[in-house]
């Protein structure tokens, strides 16, 4: 089965790249207002700054696992959505009063066919990768297109899921109402038509006041933002290939004499040659070389202008970084310390991945499970204790909790917001550490040692 059969396309004719409106039967096609595909091309693929930073995000955004599971409890539901959508003010004591929130309001669902879709979206796409250009395609455009192939029947159960490239998604508009969209089309050079209930369109804010032309309704791409630092950083990346291309003479030697005579091209020549010989080449690294002459020296190396596009590059990757929500040390490990670069991972996962992660989780539960008509409450949501960052906040937090003795082991696992046991009456008692004795018995026990020297001779053993 093709792409076109898939998509069940309904073919509108051929328009060009660009088109900027096509009257349909009740709607009207936008084009994408935002030229995301100069984004896509000269943004992303021809700038190493950008790529860097978008790659490495939408990594570690796939690399959080997607469970489904059933809402039990309302309530603390709502507390753990809350917490969890703290847009990075989580500490560690509220990640562990909203996972014990989560392990109270969600029950794990064993087999569902969502946990299969989610897991394999397509016949050549596994979660991890769906996931990855979901939000790739956001951070590129500013919207990541996702559409589920129901087998051409409106009404029938999700077969697949597909990322569609965001750049090439235009948003239908329907003319009586502006507020949302009436559809939207995948122009590839034929224009197929995409039933809107089929499609997440998952985006960013978009501050454009309300158009009949529909801008308001498409995601505002952070390059948009960033365009201008974007494109200094490419012209200065292409400015300082083109220097080493093209580099020639590091500097050159003159005759420094009183007298303004020169030197003949055979002196010259002659002067090269042993400047070949003996300065110039690997071999000579760190050699002193003499001169029998008075000679001078023109440094045509790097010029403070060089230095200054340097600098300029330096400022634009930080701008870049910023614009993206990505800390600037970890395109650059080397100059950090491990105190920095631990607490950019940790901040660029509380502040960047968990809420991306609770707006797609949001967009996806409103789109996906409805389709099923499942009686039970079925809820998509991401494992966070699965980052690694995550679970070593959350190994210190264990530590800190097992030194409280007066705990019960219940009011332990509850407090690290993992399942308790209920039927097993030991988890409910109180323990002290073993190795501690009071302070007033200390000198009684060290002094009284007689019974112990007669047990010990009971078994033939003396002091000597």
């Amino acid at each position: 089965m093709n792409i076109f059969n898939r998509l069940k396309a309904a073919f509108t004719g051929r328009l060009p790249f660009g088109n900027s409106v096509s009257v349909l039967i009740g709607g009207q096609l936008v084009s994408n207002l935002q030229n995301t595909r100069e984004y896509v091309t000269n943004g992303y693929m021809d700038n190493a700054v950008v790529y860097s930073i978008i790659s490495q995000s939408a990594r570690k955004f796939a690399s959080v696992p997607v469970g489904v599971y059933e809402v039990v409890n309302q309530d603390e539901f709502k507390r753990y959505k809350s917490l969890m959508s703290s847009n990075g003010s989580a500490t560690e004591a509220s990640f562990s009063a909203a996972m014990l929130a989560r392990q109270k309001a969600l029950r794990v669902v064993k087999t569902h066919p969502i946990q299969d879709l989610l897991e394999r979206p397509n016949p050549i796409t596994g979660g991890a990768a769906f996931f990855e250009a979901l939000f790739g395609f956001k951070m590129i455009t500013g919207a990541g297109t996702g559409w589920v192939n129901k087998g051409g029947d409106p009404d029938g159960l999700p077969l697949e899921l597909w990322c569609l490239p965001s750049q090439d998604i235009n948003i239908v508009v329907d003319r009586n109402d502006i507020l949302l969209p009436a559809g939207y089309q995948l122009q590839t050079g034929s224009i197929a038509n995409l039933r809107k209930e089929d499609v997440l369109y998952w985006k960013y804010w978009n501050p454009m006041g309300h158009s009949a032309n529909g801008s308001h309704l498409y995601g505002l791409a952070p390059l948009k933002a960033g365009a201008t630092v974007a494109t200094e950083r490419g012209k200065a990346d292409k400015t300082s290939a083109t220097m080493m291309q093209n580099q020639g003479a590091k500097g050159v030697i003159f005759a420094n004499s009183d007298r303004d005579e020169g030197m003949s091209e055979e002196q010259r020549d002659t002067l090269q040659d042993r400047i070949d010989q003996e300065v110039n080449g690997i071999r000579n690294n760190n050699r002193v070389a003499l001169a029998n002459t008075k000679l001078g020296y023109i440094d045509l190396g790097r010029s403070s202008p060089d230095l200054g596009m340097e600098a300029a590059k330096r400022m634009s990757k930080e701008d870049l970084c910023n614009v993206f929500g990505y800390p600037p040390v970890l395109l650059d490990p080397s100059k950090g310390t491990l105190a920095n670069l631990d607490a950019s991972i940790k901040h660029f996962i509380t502040n960047k991945i968990i809420p991306e992660w609770c707006g797609l989780r949001d967009d996806l539960n409103a789109w996906l499970p409805p389709m099923y008509k499942d009686k039970q409450k079925i809820w998509i949501e991401p494992d966070f204790t699965a980052i690694p960052e995550m679970r070593q906040d959350l190994e210190k937090m264990v530590n800190s909790i097992l030194k409280i003795w007066p705990l019960t082991p219940n009011q332990m696992l509850e407090a690290l917001g993992w399942e308790t046991d209920a039927k097993d009456p030991a988890m409910n008692k109180r323990y002290i550490p073993s190795n501690l004795i009071p302070l007033d018995q200390v000198n009684s026990m060290g002094l009284d040692i007689e019974g112990e020297l007669k047990m010990l001779g009971n078994y033939g053993i003396t002091d000597y």
